[in-house]
């Protein structure tokens, strides 16, 4: 049986924490992988940013062997003023991702785990995400809710 070891990622994870993001991406839209591609730079920048500002942790996970298992990351976001909370911030959970040899082995419950243990102990009343199909049922395990959002993708 495989065993992992997650830790907090950094700046110096910055190149992983982007190759990864752009592997979801490819994962779920595999269609748009020469766009994906192109964003490859402006990705970085803004990660690297985030990172910088404080408003991005990551977290890996490794196998004992070292291998890079996966990663994921939160988003500190600014939100507006809402009815039941009291906050004006939340942490987003995004950029999850395992590689395709240790898939349904644990890694990204290892991750949400994490990700909910941070969140509670920085004193945040929830954590917001958007799932892919294949990961609704993760998320639900875990006690998310599936909400909806509608998108308006506006011309030149």
């Amino acid at each position: 049986m495989v065993e992992f070891n997650l830790i907090m990622g950094t700046v110096e994870d910055l190149d992983l924490l982007v190759a990864h993001r752009l592997l979801m991406w490819k994962d779920i839209h595999p269609e748009l992988a020469s766009e994906i591609d192109e964003s490859r730079g402006l990705t970085k920048n803004w990660i690297q940013s985030k990172i910088l500002e404080g408003s991005l942790v990551s977290f890996i996970v490794r196998t004992t062997e070292g291998f890079i298992a996966g990663s994921g990351c939160i988003l500190v976001k600014e939100d507006q003023p809402r009815p039941g909370s009291n906050q004006l911030k939340f942490p987003y959970l995004m950029s999850m991702y395992t590689a395709p040899e240790v898939r349904k082995k644990g890694v990204a419950s290892l991750i949400v785990t994490e990700a909910i243990r941070w969140s509670r102990q920085n004193n945040f009343d929830r954590i917001s995400l958007h799932a892919s199909k294949e990961g609704v049922q993760l998320y639900k395990k875990f006690g998310f809710i599936q909400t909806n959002e509608m998108r308006l993708k506006l011309d030149d």
